[in-house]
């Protein structure tokens, strides 16, 4: 499930910016489709405009309604009618994501029954960034805890490389209903952060790393970024069409 909203608070309509001649949601999608693990891909939202954009390029929209504070909660919504096992929140504004990273982090959850949530994460060393969010991790690979603040503190020890979650998250099909029937938490309210829900019912999310994640599209810069990553980027060939990928590289 990539669930994609027009609102944004940083990048206005950012799910529909356009990268190398697609939506940006449109690659997110077309990437994840390639996971091995994954039966199907749907794209949830509550926007006309996003669907209609979607379903040009042969995504499979789920409309849902417009009142979720998280995509978590959106998922939740859309998958209702849908059987499965496990269902992964893949953010919408993820244009760069691998679908090896996806398979990882499912593998983990089909290999380990006990594990209710799972998610990646990958090392980076950049510090003072809000719009990463970085975690600690129990001696079992379990978050213990994240935050748009840098983790841990180095106030006494220097700290050199730090835990940056990427956000594809994984749910076994009866946690992610759970989930969503509870109310928003204080400590996800205040981190704008809505896996702290998860850890403030004190379940446990198993960490998955995960090497070579992009950035997500948060900011202007962001975008930037990936439009140049794009370019040079081998996995877009393969659902970018070949006449469009030509003149588009041309342009750039």
């Amino acid at each position: 499930m990539v669930p994609a909203r027009l609102e944004s608070r940083r990048l206005p309509e950012k799910a529909l910016v356009d990268i190398m001649g697609l939506p940006m949601v449109v690659h997110t999608c077309k990437r994840s489709a390639m996971a091995s693990l994954l039966d199907e891909v749907y794209l949830a939202t509550d926007s006309q405009k996003i669907k209609e954009a979607a379903e040009v390029h042969g995504i499979k929209v789920i409309m849902t309604r417009s009142d979720h504070t998280c995509g978590s909660d959106r998922i939740a919504e859309a998958v209702q009618d849908i059987p499965c096992d496990i269902v992964v929140n893949i953010q919408g504004d993820e244009p760069l994501v691998y679908p090896e990273h996806i398979d990882a982090i499912v593998k983990t959850m089909m290999e380990d029954d006990s594990v209710k949530c799972a998610l990646g994460y990958t090392e980076y060393t950049k510090k003072n960034s809000p719009s990463d969010i970085k975690a600690v991790l129990d001696l079992q690979g379990n978050v213990l805890y994240c935050s748009r603040t840098d983790l841990p503190s180095d106030v006494y020890t220097p700290v050199d490389k730090l835990n940056k979650l990427c956000f594809l998250v994984a749910f076994r099909r009866s946690f992610l209903f759970q989930y969503a029937s509870w109310s928003p938490t204080p400590l996800e309210q205040i981190e704008f952060n809505e896996y702290l829900r998860i850890l403030e019912h004190g379940e446990k999310i198993r960490a998955v790393r995960i090497d070579g994640a992009k950035i997500s599209v948060d900011t202007l810069t962001d975008l930037e970024i990936i439009r140049q990553l794009m370019v040079q980027d081998e996995l877009r060939k393969a659902y970018m069409s070949e006449p469009q990928y030509k003149k588009h590289e041309r342009e750039d």
